[in-house]
């Protein structure tokens, strides 16, 4: 449908009613999901000609149609939105593509002889107390490394009520890094009450942990070990380090997470502060380029995400800036139906949480600043690109393109590579390789030909893993590699836009004239079409360097001059094909058996010209 139509349909058809809205490419793919209070009034403001911003008109420009599901609340409406964008995955919502996966410390206090254990997807179950995130290795590794100085708990993975008690202890039992309840379980009172003691420094209380330390100190000093005594100077030092982060005024129990948002010309950036037992543990930014919606929205969106996701616990109390009450009573509503408990939503407009806000703040502002540029670069070099490309191309649509390359050693072992871009950017998961099965030599036209008729031919049978159709296919080379593609697509009656770039000028062939188009070095959309090229290439080149590098211990046989006992004494000095193939003449001639005449028949076999 067009922009007229839709509009139309909106008029006609929706409700003012409260639901979720769901657009759709001309493929049926899902690009956008979102909510609405009023489904007419939202739906109507994205058609009608009322000003809209750059990603809005993006996104208004790929909409084909439109599904819509009625709900009895905005709140209902919040919760299947949340839903459908973790089911649809769409492009223009916020997805967490660049989430980060934090390490928790995990004790599971169902176990005998508890351990604590680094997870990232802790267990949420009675008895498992966690402790986290925390957002960099260094701390995390730093904890593990004081609790590890001052209590002798195991680290083993030993299962106390399936093994048998061992007669003798490890390592770590031996030299008292732990207590060895695997020889001794009569010490099962003084290990939990040791453990209480971990949990409590997890907790912001160092008063045990530093009187431990220091009593090894002094032990250590009296003994005259000095290295030893240093060692633990520097983890009292790292204490102070940790007491020093405590948030005076949130000390004990208070774990919060504190979330912010900042714009800049349609560029988000999500800033997320984490406070645990009273310590601020961490702040993490992330870059948010091609959503549309209004910013707390997309904030209500991102915060669902973040919990849903499975990779992030939530904490007892959540700090926001700017939230509607209906705003806060969606999320809360929502993450009690997440996690079956009350989340304490915080909008502060005096005191600490407020300071930490303006915080936050500021860190993420301070992203956009320095990120920005950069952020910028990579749109131009992915979505403005590829419209760019679309309109120099007069294609209706441009999202999906696929690259062909050939690769072979003097016609054998051929193979041909499949790169797919989605977005402008790599989708690694659809990229294929080709064994090119007919004996056709050298001929890279015949090579593509066989490479593109089974690709589209699978294409048209729906075959798994091939049944998504290209907006655009882009082969290597000049008219005539264009020309011997355009034949199988017209036998195959497939109307697939195709274009082929001829390295030496970089022109680009097209399939509607005879004439080449040429733009700038500078352009986006050229360097875009080179970095998809480039990708095909490499990729064929590493596929055939795989399959030949399987061959070639075998093929080493078939050097002249070369038998079983040579490729015995090349393997056993070099220790792999791999290094014979980089070997020079002289380092050849360094092999028993090896001379001069040999080393230069080797060292040719390998270093034939890999073409295209």
């Amino acid at each position: 449908m067009n922009q007229a139509e839709l509009l139309n349909r909106v008029k006609t058809e929706l409700p003012d009613n409260p639901g979720v809205y769901i657009m759709k490419n001309i493929d049926g793919e899902v690009i956008y999901v979102g909510k609405a209070k009023s489904l007419k009034k939202r739906v109507k403001s994205y058609f009608d000609a009322s000003p809209k911003r750059p990603k809005t008109y993006a996104l208004v420009s790929n909409v084909d149609h439109f599904d819509y599901i009625l709900t009895n609340s905005e709140l209902d409406a919040f919760s299947l939105e949340c839903n459908l964008i973790k089911e649809y995955m769409p492009k223009y919502n916020i997805l967490l593509k660049d989430d980060k996966s934090f390490p928790y410390l995990q004790i599971d206090m169902n176990e005998r002889f508890p351990r604590v254990q680094i997870v990232r997807r802790p267990k949420s179950k009675p008895n498992v107390l966690i402790f986290g995130p925390y957002v960099t290795g260094t701390r995390i590794s730093e904890l593990l490394s004081l609790i590890k100085s001052a209590y002798p708990i195991r680290w083993c993975n030993i299962n106390f009520d399936k093994k048998a008690r061992n007669e003798r202890p490890c390592l770590h039992g031996t030299i008292g890094n732990c207590l060895a309840p695997c020889v001794s379980a009569e010490n099962e009172d003084k290990y939990l009450e040791m453990l209480q003691n971990v949990v409590d420094f997890l907790n912001g209380k160092t008063g045990d942990i530093k009187k431990q330390i220091r009593q090894k100190m002094d032990k250590f000093s009296s003994e005259l070990k000095f290295e030893d005594a240093l060692v633990c100077r520097n983890n009292l030092k790292s204490i102070e380090n940790i007491e020093k982060e405590i948030i005076t005024n949130l000390a004990g129990e208070k774990n919060i997470d504190i979330f912010v948002i900042a714009e800049q010309d349609e560029v988000y950036a999500i800033n997320v502060m984490m406070i645990r037992a009273g310590k601020n543990v961490g702040q993490v930014n992330f870059g948010i380029t091609e959503v549309v919606g209004d910013k707390n929205d997309l904030l209500l969106q991102f915060i669902s995400n973040y919990y849903s996701s499975g990779e992030n616990m939530c904490p007892k109390e959540i700090v926001v800036k700017d939230f509607s009450e209906e705003q806060k009573e969606m999320l809360q509503t929502y993450l009690l139906n997440l996690f079956g408990k009350v989340i304490k939503i915080t909008i502060p407009k005096i005191g600490l949480k407020v300071e930490l806000l303006e915080n936050c703040l500021k860190n993420a502002e301070e992203y956009l600043l320095h990120s920005k540029e950069r952020i910028d670069k990579k749109y131009k070099m992915t979505i403005d690109a590829l419209e760019t490309l679309k309109n120099i191309l007069n294609l209706k649509r441009l999202n999906r393109i696929e690259c062909y390359d050939i690769s072979h050693i003097s016609g054998t072992n051929s193979v041909a590579s499949m790169v797919v871009f989605e977005g402008g950017e790599p989708a690694y998961k659809e990229y294929r390789k080709f064994k090119i099965t007919a004996e056709i030599g050298n001929d890279d036209f015949e090579s593509m030909r066989e490479t593109l008729s089974r690709r589209l031919t699978d294409l048209i049978e729906l075959k798994e893993n091939f049944n998504k159709r290209p907006d655009l296919i882009i082969i290597d080379g000049g008219f005539g590699q264009l020309n011997a593609v355009k034949e199988i697509l017209d036998k195959l009656e497939l109307d697939i836009p195709l274009i082929s770039i001829a390295e030496k000028n970089e022109e680009i062939c097209t399939t509607k004239s005879k004439d080449t188009i040429v733009l700038k070095k500078s352009d986006y959309a050229l360097k875009l079409i080179q970095r998809i090229r480039d990708e095909a290439h490499r990729f064929a080149i590493t596929f055939h360097r795989e399959l030949r590098g399987k061959s070639l211990k075998s093929a080493l046989l078939d050097i002249e001059g070369v038998g079983k006992v040579k490729v015995q004494a090349l393997i056993k000095h070099f220790k792999s094909v791999e290094a014979i193939s980089k070997a020079s003449e002289s380092d050849l001639m360094k092999v028993q058996g090896i001379g001069k005449e040999h080393a230069k028949t080797i060292f040719d076999y390998f270093h034939k010209d890999i073409t295209r």
